[in-house]
């Protein structure tokens, strides 16, 4: 049974019930219409991609009806059946938007061959119109999450001019750390720090309902380069290592943790730029400390 119902217009009611019939035999779904008007009134509740209509008829004649469905549903295939037909109505039939012209008498096969036509044609329209409205929301959707990515550049990139004149670590990190939990989430997080001349780390900050293990538990965190999941139980159902590290110079491991399954990938390009960052922002510090030492070993040898 072909799905897509047609509408049958025709004043004269044995001519519907003639066609109704041939047509259902040939299993396509028919509504009719006594009228113009009342042809009107159904297409404005339901969509018809195929539409037969009688061209003289009392009131709004087949003419009159294509321009008005036109208005109303332009995907609707209108076929003009007529006893009258001549080349000058053809061609006013066409102008007026009809995808095709029938003249009477005619064979069931020939209807049927024109209506199927006009079924492929209308579906294919569909498709080009599903296709342009899925065409549309990606662009919509692909602009928007370009304007959202640029609005989060900027406020990183005023995260780490600020952090610029920043010499706590504590306080540098934290309008890192609240960022990140507006962002993705996380139930609990953890950031370790290397212990200066040795290798062992220290919790800079810890964050969430779970008791986080002893830090010697960690090992020596500065041989992780990449971020990974947990190796370490922390009573989350979803954790990651994530390193902050300058080449081969650690500066920090960030510890997340999630109850339950997240959409979280350490992949994820707005959770790398925060990476990258919050890596540069403790660089900086990292730097300055450095320079700090040596002068102060200098004044010292002085």
């Amino acid at each position: 049974m072909i799905p897509e119902p047609i509408l049958l217009v025709d004043d004269e009611g044995t001519v519907r019930s003639t066609l109704r019939e041939a047509l259902a035999k040939n299993g396509y779904v028919v509504d009719e219409a006594d009228s113009g008007e009342t042809a009107l009134t159904m297409v404005a509740k339901k969509h018809y991609p195929v539409i037969l209509t009688d061209l003289k008829m009392p009131g709004i004649s087949g003419l009159e009806l294509i321009g008005s469905i036109r208005d109303k549903d332009p995907s609707s295939l209108c076929v003009i059946i007529t006893g009258y037909a001549t080349m000058e109505s053809a061609i006013d039939a066409l102008k007026k938007g009809a995808y095709d012209f029938i003249k009477k008498p005619f064979q069931t096969v020939e209807l049927q061959v024109v209506i199927d036509r006009a079924l492929d044609h209308a579906r294919l329209m569909k498709k080009v119109e599903n296709y342009q409205a899925d065409l549309e929301s990606r662009v919509m959707t692909r602009t928007w999450e370009l304007h959202a990515f640029h609005e989060e550049v900027l406020r990183l990139n005023a995260l780490l001019l600020a952090a610029q004149n920043e010499i706590d670590l504590e306080q540098l990190v934290k309008p890192f750390l609240d960022h990140l939990r507006t962002r993705f989430n996380p139930d609990g997080w953890a950031l370790l720090v290397p212990d200066a001349g040795a290798d062992t780390w220290s919790y800079l900050v810890k964050t969430g309902e779970k008791a986080w293990p002893e830090s010697a538990v960690w090992g020596d965190l500065g041989t992780v380069h990449e971020a990974q999941e947990c190796r370490v139980d922390t009573g989350y159902s979803e954790g990651f290592m994530v390193p902050l590290r300058h080449g081969d110079t650690p500066l920090a491991m960030l510890i997340l943790g999630f109850d339950g399954r997240s959409s979280f990938y350490p992949s994820d390009r707005s959770f790398l730029l925060w990476k990258r960052q919050m890596e540069s922002a403790l660089l900086g510090l990292h730097r300055a400390h450095m320079l700090a030492r040596r002068l102060v070993g200098s004044a010292g040898q002085g």
